[in-house]
């Protein structure tokens, strides 16, 4: 594929672009993460139970879900400047809802509210990058742009339990918004001013979108339902099974969360270099599927080395499959429907969040054992990885159609 017009004309990018969409990446989910380090603070200010604190990560991504095609077409149709101010007021106006919701309706209100604004991160940061950023530099950007998630939260499990305690969960709430308010700063003189890409459609139905993002986003689904199941659950996992101390098991989710948060700027850069990506989730996924094998034969051997090694697996290849996923879609979807793709894709991706742990927890409980509900992680990444063997068929037709 040659090279555009459009893509010789690109000017040199701030070098803070990369910084504010990381941070465009963390800001959206940080209010839900902010409730949950420090639960036990809002649990017991509040009066609510577990299940109704579950309720709010799963309210957060059906939002998502729910958003994602009409910040899609928002992408393809807005300025990456005003789609990035929306994306950091709405996470600023979140946090400040958490902070002052005088009951468990408001915090479901201001969770919801963060959902919505999160379903915005994906599209406009894979359109901002598609149309400022050359073919073969996009890789390592990409990578470090998805990792802003793992940052956020890992960021808000370190710092804000400490300043909960020092000033109250609604104090820290505070304290993150100051991100969102960076965020809200850096947009004007970090991202470039110009005009929607030439050929921009934002009318264009979803279904004239080419054929890969379906496949891709079907991938999504399923690899995200494993994801965010095997990333709830290890830790209780470890906990009830292997007879870990507390504070260990809780450490087993921050090996997968930081080799991911490694591994997904390092896989960026490598799937840079590869012409066809598909053949690369299909490994991704084969491999997280291996890992989850480890978490399984770690009960069984009662070996929690198994079980750390699982974690580090999963994290460097489960974990990392999204930057890889993103990178697919910018690669085989014209400019001017990057946004609403991505929203597209995003829509599997959340719908697969909330119904993986959902699942999870069903398996085991009717089963009053983990062994089905890991024997059904492993499935979903054995599926994942045959929906990237197929899809590979339809990269060279969506090449040709562009």
């Amino acid at each position: 594929m040659g090279t555009s017009a459009f893509d010789r004309a690109r000017r040199p990018i701030p070098r803070t672009f990369g910084l504010t969409l990381t941070l465009s990446m963390g800001a959206g989910p940080l209010a839900l993460y902010t409730l949950t380090a420090t639960a036990p603070l809002v649990t017991a200010d509040l009066g609510i139970g577990g299940a109704r604190l579950g309720v709010l990560p799963a309210t957060a991504f059906a939002l998502a879900a729910l958003v994602s095609p009409v910040a899609g077409r928002y992408a393809d149709r807005l300025s990456g400047r005003v789609v990035l101010a929306v994306l950091f007021a709405g996470a600023g106006l979140a946090l400040l809802g958490v902070a002052a919701a005088p009951s468990y309706g408001w915090l479901l209100a201001a969770v919801a509210l963060s959902g919505a604004t999160q379903a915005l991160s994906n599209p406009v940061t894979n359109q901002l990058i598609a149309a400022h950023v050359s073919q073969g530099q996009r890789g390592g950007l990409m990578g470090v742009k998805q990792s802003g998630v793992q940052m956020s939260q890992f960021g808000a499990g370190l710092l804000l339990p400490s300043l909960a305690l020092w000033w109250g969960w609604r104090g820290a709430a505070l304290a993150a918004a100051v991100v969102a308010a960076a965020g809200l700063v850096m947009v004007r003189s970090a991202v470039p001013a110009t005009p929607p890409a030439p050929g921009r459609d934002p009318g264009r139905r979803p279904a004239d979108l080419p054929v890969a993002v379906w496949w891709l986003t079907g991938y999504a689904l399923v690899s995200g339902a494993a994801l965010q199941a095997t990333n709830v659950y290890l830790p209780l996992y470890g906990f009830e099974r292997l007879e870990m101390p507390v504070r260990a098991a809780g450490l087993t989710a921050a090996v997968a969360g930081g080799v991911g948060l490694v591994a997904r700027i390092a896989w960026g850069r490598s799937a840079d270099r590869v012409r066809n990506p598909y053949p690369l989730l299909s490994a991704l996924a084969a491999v997280s599927a291996l890992a989850v094998g480890g978490l399984l034969m770690a009960e069984t051997m009662h070996a929690p080395a198994l079980l750390w090694a699982g974690a580090a697996l999963f994290g460097a290849s489960g974990i990392a499959a999204n930057v890889v996923i993103m990178l697919a879609l910018v690669r085989t979807t014209p400019l001017s429907v990057v946004g609403s793709a991505s929203g597209v894709l995003a829509v599997g991706l959340y719908l697969g969040f909330a119904l993986g742990p959902v699942c999870f927890g069903l398996l085991a409980d009717a089963a009053d054992s983990y062994r089905p509900a890991w024997f059904g992680v492993v499935a979903a990444n054995v599926l994942a990885a045959g929906v990237a063997f197929a899809g590979r068929r339809v990269r060279r037709e969506d090449r040709s159609s562009r």
